[in-house]
C-alpha cells in the first residue's frame, strides 16, 4: 500500500528486503519454529515467487480506501479508490507514472492542482514525492510492508481468507508510516507457508484503524507500460 494513502488517512484524524532467497532448505512444517522462523520461512517463500497481487483497505472516519497493486521485482503499477476517487500509479525503470483525480491530487501531493488532475505526471527520484508513491509498488518494498518489527509473538492457529494459517505478530513495519500500533502476518501452515493476510492495528487520537494486506496471485506474470503522454511534475505547480 503507497505510503501516501495510509500516512494522509491517517493523518485527518528504506530498509529492503533482499530478492535473493535463503540458502537454507525450506522446513517440512512449522511445528516447533520460533517466531522469527515462521516469518523468515514465509517470506522466503515469498521472494521466491517474485510477484503478487496485493489488495490494500482501510476506513477511518468515514474515508473508505482500497488499493489493488500487482508488483513485480522492478515494476509494477496500482490503482487506488478513496472515496470513489480512482487514479493509477505506474512504477517502471526507477520512474512512477501518476493519473490521480482532483481529489487524489490533493491527498496524495497535499496541495490542489487542477491542471494535473486525470492527467498523467511523471517523477523521478530526485522529486520530494517519489519514495512516498513507490512504497508499496515494487515487489522488494511489499514485501517489507509485510514484515512484523520488534519482538515476535504467534497466535493460536486459525482460518485467515479460507486458508489454515498462523499469526506472528509484532510492531508496525516502518514501510507502512502509520501510528505505533501492531502487526500481524497470518501464514499459511502448508508448504510453502506463503503469507496469506497482513492485519495492522493502530490508534491515533483516540480513533482506531484497521489496515489490511491481502496478497494473491504469487508468481504472476507482470507486464508494464509507460504511458505515451506525460508531464514531468517538475513542469507543474507541484514542482
Amino acid at each position: 500500500m503507497k505510503r501516501t494513502l495510509t500516512g494522509a488517512v491517517l493523518g485527518l484524524l528504506a530498509l529492503v528486503l533482499p530478492l535473493s532467497g535463503a540458502g537454507a532448505s525450506p522446513p517440512a512444517s512449522l511445528t516447533g519454529l520460533s517466531p522469527s522462523e515462521i516469518l523468515s520461512t514465509s517470506l522466503t517463500a515469498a521472494r521466491a515467487k517474485g510477484s503478487a497481487t496485493t489488495i490494500g483497505a482501510t476506513t477511518v472516519l468515514g474515508v473508505h480506501l482500497r488499493e489493488t497493486t500487482t508488483s513485480g521485482r522492478r515494476s509494477g503499477y496500482g490503482y487506488e479508490s478513496v472515496n470513489g476517487h480512482g487514479g493509477t500509479v505506474v512504477f517502471l525503470h526507477g520512474v512512477i507514472y501518476a493519473k490521480l483525480d482532483a481529489y487524489l491530487v490533493k491527498l496524495d501531493f497535499g496541495t490542489p492542482d487542477p491542471a494535473v488532475a486525470n492527467k498523467w505526471i511523471s517523477l523521478t527520484r530526485a522529486s520530494k514525492y517519489y519514495t512516498a508513491l513507490a512504497e508499496g509498488i515494487a515487489f522488494p518494498s511489499v514485501l517489507q510492508q509485510m514484515h512484523p518489527t520488534g519482538t515476535l509473538t504467534t497466535t493460536p492457529l486459525t482460518t485467515t481468507e479460507g486458508v489454515a494459517t498462523i499469526g506472528v505478530t509484532g510492531g508496525v513495519n516502518p514501510a507502512l508510516d502509520t501510528a505505533s500500533g501492531s502487526e500481524t502476518l497470518y501464514v499459511a501452515t502448508t508448504a510453502p507457508f506463503l503469507p496469506v493476510k497482513v492485519v495492522v492495528k493502530v490508534s491515533q487520537a483516540g480513533v482506531h484503524v484497521t489496515i489490511t494486506l491481502t496478497p494473491k496471485n504469487w508468481g504472476v506474470h507482470v507486464t508494464v507500460v509507460a504511458p505515451r503522454n506525460f508531464t514531468s511534475i517538475t513542469k507543474t505547480a507541484l514542482g
